[in-house]
């Protein structure tokens, strides 16, 4: 049995007077063999940031639980729900004016046995480190990650470009969505972490693969992270989950 543990934090940007981040984590392994992980960033600048990364919490947490322990149709699954809580946003938005423009961000990780399906609209991101490598698995939907993608940059210069937070895509900024779903087999030890900009705005990749792979609990890990984003000046809001996988221990985090 692939055994998991887990720990979410979450932590108010230094300029921010409420947190519009939300999170879920709900770990069925044991009885179903699978399990869900959820980061949203409300989009800040927009009224109801909180609002819209709630509700998209909500949809997944109701229809979850209708996933049993097989891949069939978790892309459909996927897909169906951000198309579901799109249009609940969209039309809570055009219900009145205070929020006109409701959106937010989205990363997941459905785990089914050792298959791992991720998915993400905006720049929140989702990391795997394994054997092979500390490595991004999703795509960011911004300028910078477009410019990165023609060769006009490097990745480690986006942390460094003053529009590095403009994005281009969220849950709720149109009617036509299109999430990055990404799917494959994980190895007998494996990390995921998901993460906010918050914390990848203002903490390299390197720092991050560094406490990543420090000998303590994924709490400190956590903790450490946040703290680290917070030391270097992040603004936003920074919400980190971080997930361990091992077939050759029994231990379990709810």
């Amino acid at each position: 049995m692939l055994n998991i543990e887990h720990w979410s934090i979450t932590k108010m940007g230094l300029k921010h007077t409420k947190n519009e981040d939300s999170s879920f984590n709900e770990n069925k392994m044991s009885l179903f063999n699978t399990a869900l992980f959820l980061i949203c960033d409300g989009v800040g600048g927009y009224a109801g940031g909180d609002i819209a990364s709630q509700k998209i919490i909500s949809m997944f947490k109701q229809r979850y639980r209708f996933i049993g322990g097989t891949t069939q149709n978790v892309e459909e699954f996927i897909k169906n729900t951000i198309d579901a809580v799109n249009k609940e946003i969209i039309d809570f938005s055009q219900q009145g004016l205070d929020y006109p423009r409701l959106s937010s961000t989205l990363v997941g990780l459905i785990m089914i046995n050792d298959i791992y399906h991720a998915f993400s609209v905006g720049d929140s991101r989702i990391y795997l480190r394994d054997k092979i490598g500390f490595r991004q698995i999703n795509e960011d939907d911004s300028k910078v990650w477009e410019r990165y993608k023609l060769g006009l940059i490097n990745k480690s210069e986006i942390i460094k470009q003053v529009d590095k937070n403009k994005i281009t895509a969220a849950v709720g900024f149109s009617e036509n969505i299109y999430p990055h779903y990404y799917t494959g087999r994980v190895n007998d030890y494996f990390q995921f972490i998901l993460c906010s900009d918050g914390l990848t705005d203002f903490v390299t990749e390197g720092d991050i693969e560094k406490y990543l792979s420090e000998d303590q609990s994924i709490r400190e890990k956590c903790v450490g992270l946040a703290n680290r984003a917070l030391k270097n000046g992040s603004d936003d809001d920074i919400t980190i989950t971080i997930i361990e996988g091992d077939r050759n221990k029994i231990r379990w985090s709810q």
